[in-house]
């Protein structure tokens, strides 16, 4: 896709969350660590031309599609160009095998944008006149992980109302797709509420949760650079389909959400790995408060500053605990963008959850479905590795949990994050069996490996 400037454009404000990611890319513009990637593999005959035209009217619908973000004398501005400048590029791709076909995939969401440009784009890979792959890329400064399927949903409705095919089966009694927000009243909104009394408020509570804790860092097996590289790579964390349903059955005993056991036991092994008695971490969360918001692509997210403190009578439970509660009283403010709070990193450490279940573009996640008439599968390539130094999302569908762990790979090997899953792995197991075991007493070592250790020491071995 290329994106043309277009007639004069009022200059239009960003979001305190979009300025943060406005600077970041200006620090490495040409890192691809904010791409937001969603790839389908199509099969069967797909019209270009209607797909081009239904990309217009996707644009036309979501401005932020078709923005641009110039840097001018008073800081970066928007900019919103005519909806034909989003234009499909398609890449002949005959003869390529799957490997080659995921191989250019990724290539493509690897590109980096010019946001003085655009930050949206969409790739087709054509094999055939049956067999297609679309990439469709964002900047993160228009998207978040739910509006990456909310415009793969629009297009094909788009698609399919061109072509006769319905984009996807109905949902029972779900209503008509409203016309979402648009982007200048989300801002304004902010901007709002920052400037009110409740705005005061909660800036007031986000200095209290972090006041005397440093962001969590992980002991690194490289020096810090002075400069971050914003390059990374991804470790899976998977667990048995069994402690999925324990997870989620000790979860409902105790009224908590299997997010909230994830997580405390997440910052458990945090504590164990090395980041001290008292930390911070970010937990995203969305910003969608209204039914327009919820059908807009945007950056709808803050992040929540959640604090952990650890003695060495603090068990399982108690981490859990306190993960739900410093949730419930975050969710409260998360409508203060954290950024202007200042004082430099307030983490360097995330974890958030994607319930595959609630996203738009239902089934899409666990398996083909059907879109404007065409065979949709997804295809899982490589995103967003390297923002910060350890990004964790658990992913929870029908099967169960999987946490995709992306690092930066300046400060970690991968060997190291894989013993860290580890360590998560056996706090949660301890968490399930029991759960008011201190968190420092948990032993980290497998038995066989325990046993060869101590052989070592007395000269046994």
């Amino acid at each position: 896709m290329t994106v043309t400037p277009g007639a004069a454009a009022d200059a239009r404000p960003l979001s305190a969350g979009q300025e943060a990611l406005w600077l970041a890319h200006q620090l490495d513009p040409d890192s691809s660590a904010y791409n937001v990637v969603l790839a389908v593999r199509l099969r069967g005959a797909l019209r270009v031309d209607v797909l081009q035209e239904a990309l217009t009217a996707l644009a036309a619908r979501h401005e932020l599609l078709r923005s641009r973000f110039p840097g001018t004398d008073d800081g970066p501005v928007r900019r919103v160009d005519a909806p034909g400048t989003v234009r499909l590029d398609v890449r002949e791709t005959p003869g390529a095998d799957d490997a080659e076909l995921f191989r250019l995939a990724t290539l493509a969401g690897e590109e980096p944008f010019c946001l003085t440009a655009g930050a949206f784009r969409a790739v087709l890979l054509r094999r055939s006149t049956t067999d297609t792959l679309l990439v469709t890329v964002t900047h993160h400064i228009v998207s978040d992980a739910t509006s990456q399927w909310l415009l793969m949903r629009d297009l094909f409705t788009e698609y399919g109302a061109r072509t006769g095919e319905p984009a996807t089966a109905p949902e029972p009694g779900r209503a008509a797709t409203p016309t979402p927000a648009g982007w200048n009243e989300q801002v304004r909104a902010e901007r709002d509420f920052v400037s009110s009394v409740r705005g005061a408020r909660a800036a007031g509570y986000w200095r209290e949760v972090c006041a005397g804790l440093r962001a969590a860092v992980l002991p690194t097996d490289r020096p810090r650079p002075p400069h971050r590289a914003l390059r990374g790579a991804t470790h899976e964390v998977g667990w048995h389909p069994d402690t999925a349903r324990r997870l989620r059955e000790a979860a409902a005993g105790r009224g908590l959400t299997p997010f909230v056991w994830l997580l405390g036991t997440f910052q458990a092994a945090l504590h164990r790995s090395g980041c001290g008695d008292g930390f911070l971490i970010g937990c995203p969360a969305t910003t969608r408060f209204t039914p327009d918001t919820r059908q807009a692509v945007g950056y709808y997210v803050n992040a929540l500053p959640t604090a952990a403190r650890f003695t060495p009578a603090t068990t399982l439970l108690d981490t859990i605990g306190s993960a739900q509660d410093q949730l419930r009283r975050g969710l409260a403010h998360a409508r203060y963008p954290v950024e202007l709070l200042g004082g430099g990193p307030l983490f360097r450490i995330s974890c958030t959850l994607v319930a595959a279940d609630r996203l738009p573009v239902e089934g899409l996640y666990e398996g083909p479905v059907r879109l404007g008439g065409l065979r949709a599968e997804l295809v899982d390539v490589p995103q967003q590795e390297g923002q910060l130094d350890l990004t964790v999302e658990i992913l929870q569908d029908s099967r169960g949990f999987k946490a995709v762990l992306r690092y930066r790979t300046d400060l970690f090997d991968a060997a190291t994050v894989e013993r860290f899953g580890e360590t998560w792995r056996c706090l949660l197991d301890v968490s399930l069996d029991a759960p008011d075991t201190a968190v420092s007493d948990v032993g980290l070592v497998a038995h066989d490996d325990l046993a060869f250790l101590l052989a070592l020491g007395s000269g046994a071995a």
